[in-house]
């Protein structure tokens, strides 16, 4: 019986240590861990613990992102979750959300808001004659990431001060669009104007499979002679004096 009371006190204190370390894991070496299941993502300069820390600098396909900010729940752990709020910023995309991964290694965004330079979508629109000024800012409802791609995507953008420079110039206004996902598995979406502009925007995009398609109808109001200007630069000339664009690629182009 004494033997058994020491055996049993022995692996109590055990425990009790390996809670101890775990809730006091440093950061770095967690990192040093789980590098291998990061991909793209590359952390450095990292403090605090696993469970609320922080990474002075972000950088994914090769993208300086910022600084990485973390803090994790514990509780969600006993059923194989990991239940997270994650902030990014100091660079030119700042966003901030609540992140969960699943026993089943899905990963579920919520209640994530977005912000980034209008320019960062240039290589995506590719309108090489002119340059995009304003920024993009946005939510994300809701988006769970599984085998490779989003399914139950929700969310809304807009772009503030949206204007074009370069062999034209114009103010745009503001630019709004909204998103989610459909029955057969795509990302659709619709994008138009506010209409405090004299720019007039009616378009649809789908992102389906890693590509992306989109088509717009660009119209100048108010017989806007800039506005008019820099539409000769974008899409195609149509017979009523509006512009017709169209843009198709990969997903991952704009990093």
């Amino acid at each position: 019986m004494k033997l058994l009371r020491s055996l049993f006190l022995l692996l109590l204190v055990l425990v009790l240590i390996g809670v101890v370390v775990a809730w006091t894991l440093p950061a770095d070496l967690a990192l040093r861990w789980l590098k291998p299941n990061l991909g793209p993502l590359q952390l450095s300069g990292v403090s605090g613990t696993v469970w609320q820390g922080r990474a002075s600098s972000a950088v994914a396909f090769g993208t300086p992102l910022g600084a990485l900010d973390w803090s994790v729940q514990k509780s969600p752990l006993l059923l194989r979750r990991v239940v997270a709020r994650v902030g990014l910023g100091g660079g030119a995309l700042v966003l901030d959300g609540d992140v969960t991964r699943d026993a089943d290694g899905s990963v579920l965004v919520q209640n994530t808001t977005f912000a980034l330079p209008a320019e960062i979508a240039a290589p995506a629109l590719d309108i090489p004659a002119l340059k995009l000024h304003g920024r993009i800012e946005g939510r994300i409802d809701e988006a769970r990431l599984a085998n490779g791609w989003v399914s139950g995507a929700r969310g809304s953008a807009r772009w503030r001060e949206a204007a074009v420079s370069g062999q034209a110039e114009a103010s745009l206004g503001e630019l709004l669009a909204d998103f989610a996902s459909q029955p057969d598995g795509s990302i659709a979406g619709t994008v138009k104007d506010d209409g405090s502009s004299n720019l007039e925007v009616a378009g649809q995009f789908v992102i389906s499979s890693g590509q992306f398609s989109a088509t717009a109808r660009l119209v100048a109001r108010n017989g806007d002679m800039q506005v008019a200007e820099a539409l000769r630069y974008v899409g195609e000339p149509q017979p009523d004096g509006s512009s017709l664009l169209k843009i198709s690629g990969q997903l991952f182009k704009l990093f």
